[in-house]
Order: structure tokens, then C-alpha cells, then sequence
């Protein structure tokens, strides 16, 4: 039995539902805060791609089989390998294969356009970004010469601002949470001595 044809092309308006549930299930691997951010809506999607065709720089590209089914995705944008650098890279963000699709050759298929696009805008390297607990991803595309380069951290400002807070230094906020914390106990240990 051989397997269905791969077909990469660029998004149109009428991927819209695809891509926001493949967007869906990309944020629910993510865990937690990923879930937390806003996901796109069906109006700035479409406002997105509209953008993304008339920049040279820029391409939403998603994979077809099995008739027109939409079986991954991938945002390529084309930019300095890191700022300060002259060298240029694609970027492939949220390359994404759906269940039911994965080793079929999607995700290959994608990175192929990624290499086509990267030769066409003379960029020297195709980078991707992979959350820690995608495993499987990791192996893949190590198995395709993709090494890591940084490890990119990431913090709400108002968790950063309270851990730069000089010691001693507590907010408003941080006195209220000890308070009701304080209130708690002390509940906890009047209601252990009346059922004594």
C-alpha cells in the first residue's frame, strides 16, 4: 500500500477552520499558559492571511492529502538568523501535523517548502521552535540535522517584576496574599480545636 500524495500549498480563507483547529491543538499541547493566551478568532485569522500575501517575507503554507484535507500547517518567515547577524533564516513556526496524519510525510513535506522558500529568499538556514515536552517532535527533527541553538525562557512581566523586587520590598498585593494565607490557618486551627 503505498501513501497518498502530499501536497503543500498556500493558505487560502477558506482553510480558516483548519488552521484554527490545528492552532487549538497546538495550544493545547503547549500545557497551561499556552491555554491561557487568547487563541485567534475567524476574522483576525483571515485579516493575518491577508496581511501574509503581500508580504515578500512571509508565507502560510498548509499540507493537503486523502482529497483536500488539510493535515498540517506552518507560518514561514524569513529574517536574520538572530539579531545582529547578517546571516538570514526562515523561520517555520507552529509546524504542526494532526493526529491521524503524523508519518505519513507532512511534516517532511512542510520542511521541504521551508528549504524552497529559504533558496528562494537566500536564506542559509531553516529554524523552528519546538516546546520541551514535544519529544517525538525533538527526535524528528533531530533525525533531519536540526540542532539546538538557545533555549528560549519566557515569564509574565508581573512574575519577572516581583522576583527583581529588591528583598524586603513587598507589594500590595503580595501583603494581601499573606494576610488571607495567615487567616486561613488560623481558621484551619480554631475549626481542628472545636471538633477536639
Amino acid at each position: 500500500m503505498s501513501r497518498p500524495a502530499v501536497v503543500v500549498r498556500e493558505a487560502t480563507v477558506d482553510d480558516t477552520p483548519a488552521l484554527l483547529a490545528m492552532w487549538s491543538e497546538l495550544r493545547d499541547m503547549g500545557g497551561r499558559i499556552e491555554r491561557l493566551m487568547p487563541g485567534p478568532d475567524a476574522e483576525g485569522l483571515r485579516e493575518r492571511l491577508a496581511w501574509v500575501a503581500t508580504d515578500p517575507s512571509s508565507r502560510v503554507l498548509v499540507a493537503i492529502v486523502d482529497d483536500d484535507e488539510v493535515a498540517g500547517m506552518t507560518l514561514l518567515t524569513e529574517s536574520p538568523y538572530a539579531p545582529l547577524f547578517e546571516q538570514r533564516a526562515v523561520h517555520a513556526h507552529y509546524l504542526h501535523v494532526r493526529d491521524g496524519f503524523r508519518r505519513r510525510g507532512v511534516g517532511k513535506a512542510l520542511l521541504a517548502a521551508a528549504v524552497a522558500f529559504a533558496e528562494e529568499v537566500g536564506a542559509e538556514h531553516v529554524m523552528t521552535s519546538v516546546l520541551p515536552q514535544m519529544r517525538e517532535t525533538q527526535r524528528f527533527y533531530a533525525r533531519l540535522g536540526l540542532s539546538p541553538v538557545v533555549v528560549r525562557r519566557s515569564a509574565p512581566v508581573s512574575v519577572l517584576r516581583r522576583r527583581l523586587a529588591p528583598s524586603g520590598a513587598t507589594s500590595v498585593t503580595d501583603n494581601l496574599l499573606a494576610r488571607r494565607r495567615s487567616l486561613r490557618r488560623v481558621r484551619a486551627a480554631v475549626v481542628a480545636r472545636v471538633g477536639d
